[in-house]
Formats: structure tokens, C-alpha cells, sequence
């Protein structure tokens, strides 16, 4: 299960790149997260601890790094599945796309609705994220 918001800007990857890369950036745009940190740089393989509102902290790996392009971060949740967010700067004819996606890998057995309403709770909040993300980067 899938889910995926997109933003065109005028805004090069290289200008939004680094509100991904320094994750003390990530509050400007993230307006539930109480609390961020990384084991290490920000690359692939890295693992890190977040904590947003409300919700107990979650432990969550970096699984691909590709600077300027693209991020992704995985984080397993008990009796769900494992949980992935996409984070994309795509160049398209002067402008960068900015994709993030939220999938939902179930653990077997999951229920097909219970999985469904997880995703779409978890994905509430990414249109307006993407949209601070943007804002910050000016």
C-alpha cells in the first residue's frame, strides 16, 4: 500500500536538498516532530531515533541516500509492517518535483482496512509538510 504526494517548484534540488541532509531542518518543516537524531552522517545505512507528538519514539534506518535526488527511511512498526517514506527531487523542464510517498509493507495477516486506515493517518500530514518543506527552502 502506497501513497504519494506531489509539489512542483521553481526551487533547484540543490536548494531544497539541505532541508533533508541537516535534519535540524526537519522541524521547519515537520510540525509534529518533538525530537530528531541520527547515529551517524546522513547516508544509507544509517540508523536514527525520531519522536513526534503525541506518539512514543520510533527507532528508523536510512535504507537510500542519494544527495540532491532522493531519501529513503524505513521504520518498523510492532504488529503493522514495515513503514517507508520516500523523499524525491525529481528535475523536470526547469522544475523540481517534490515527491513524498509513504508505503506500507503488512505483515502477514494484516487486515487489508486496518493497514489502509494506518496509511492514511500516517499520510495526513504530508501534503502540508511538503508544502513547508518548500516555503523553508526560499
Amino acid at each position: 500500500m502506497k501513497l504519494t504526494f506531489e509539489l512542483s517548484t521553481d526551487l533547484s534540488p540543490q536548494k531544497i536538498w539541505p532541508m533533508y541532509a541537516e535534519i535540524t531542518n526537519w522541524y521547519k518543516w515537520e510540525s509534529d516532530l518533538e525530537s530528531i537524531s541520527l547515529e551517524g552522517d546522513f547516508a544509507t545505512g544509517t540508523f536514527g531515533q525520531m519522536t513526534l507528538l503525541g506518539q512514543p519514539p520510533l527507532r528508523f534506518e536510512l535504507t537510500e541516500v542519494r544527495a540532491d535526488k532522493s531519501f529513503c527511511d524505513k521504520t518498523v512498526i510492532p504488529k503493522l509492517g514495515d513503514l517507508y517514506f520516500y523523499h524525491e527531487l525529481i528535475l523536470r523542464d526547469g522544475h523540481t518535483s517534490v515527491r513524498h510517498s509513504v508505503e506500507l509493507i503488512p505483515i502477514e495477516g494484516l487486515d487489508l482496512q486496518k493497514g489502509l486506515d494506518f496509511l492514511q493517518q500516517v499520510f495526513a500530514d504530508v501534503p502540508a509538510s511538503v508544502s513547508q518543506l518548500v516555503e523553508a527552502s526560499r
